[in-house]
């Protein structure tokens, strides 16, 4: 009788989701990809400013993004809204390959997440299907998948999750909002991570909120709000505040937008 017993237990738990995971869904999708895709969007209006080699070289290289990170969602939509014709090889090629090795890529990389998930319903702890859940919602993100990433993440945050979880999906769903240019979900989402980080957050996410809250004010013209934000985010993670740095040099543009020319002569930023 032990043997059987002892096969039904479920595996202890973890207590806490993957570093590695937590840091995959801390950085996708790709921001780079959404700001090429808005360069390309602006490019389409009147009063764009843009020279024809500059819309060129943006398409090429949005396009060298999305088959390096195998976004099929995303270059379905992309060749949708701007009327490219489909390259069904390279379509197949980031679905169902992933050279050299040939190897079957995202469809694989699914079923092998169901696999996980079933597994983890079955035999292990609530972290375990967390991070299924988790792990379905990087790979949507990663290929650029917003409906699927959002309804991944919305199912995990069904589960039983601590405050931590929470705020690490809310910071996540604000990235997927700002990738997508969707003010409406993120004003939803950085509401709910304020209240979140309220009761728990350490400084690392409560300053990522104020970084994901600055983009949307500067993607709102809320320049002014911007600003002063960034200007109190006192810890910022990073060793190289210079032009590799956008924030601070996010900053220093929103200040000199702001300041008026005896402002500007009158003050030094020290950065």
């Amino acid at each position: 009788m032990g043997a059987p017993e002892e096969a039904t237990k479920k595996k202890p738990t973890s207590g806490h989701i993957s570093e590695q995971l937590e840091e995959d869904i801390s950085t996708f999708p790709h921001m780079e990809v959404s700001h090429l895709y808005f360069l390309l969007q602006v490019a389409t209006t009147s009063h764009a400013a843009l020279a024809d080699a500059e819309v060129a070289a943006a398409k090429t290289k949005l396009l060298g993004l999305i088959a390096e990170h195998h976004m099929a969602p995303f270059y379905e939509r992309v060749a949708a809204e701007f009327h490219w014709p489909v390259d069904t090889a390279l379509l197949a090629t980031m679905k169902y390959f992933h050279p050299p090795q040939q190897t079957q890529h995202n469809e694989d990389e699914l079923t092998k997440l169901d696999a996980q998930l079933a597994d983890a319903e079955a035999n292990l702890g609530d972290i375990e299907v967390l991070e299924a859940h988790l792990g379905r919602a990087r790979l949507y993100s990663l290929i650029g998948d917003k409906d699927k990433v959002l309804e991944a993440f919305h199912t995990a945050l069904a589960k039983p999750t601590s405050v931590n979880q929470k705020i690490i999906i809310q910071l996540h769903i604000i990235r997927v909002g700002l990738f997508f240019s969707d003010l409406p979900l993120v004003e939803t989402h950085i509401k709910k991570a304020r209240v979140l980080i309220d009761e728990g957050g350490d400084w690392d996410r409560r300053n990522r909120l104020k970084v994901y809250e600055g983009c949307y004010l500067l993607m709102a013209r809320d320049f002014k709000k911007a600003s002063s934000l960034f200007q109190v985010a006192g810890v910022i993670e990073t060793n190289r505040p210079d032009a590799k740095n956008a924030q601070y040099q996010d900053t220093v543009k929103q200040g000199d937008a702001l300041l008026n020319r005896i402002q500007k002569l009158a003050r030094v930023i020290n950065v």
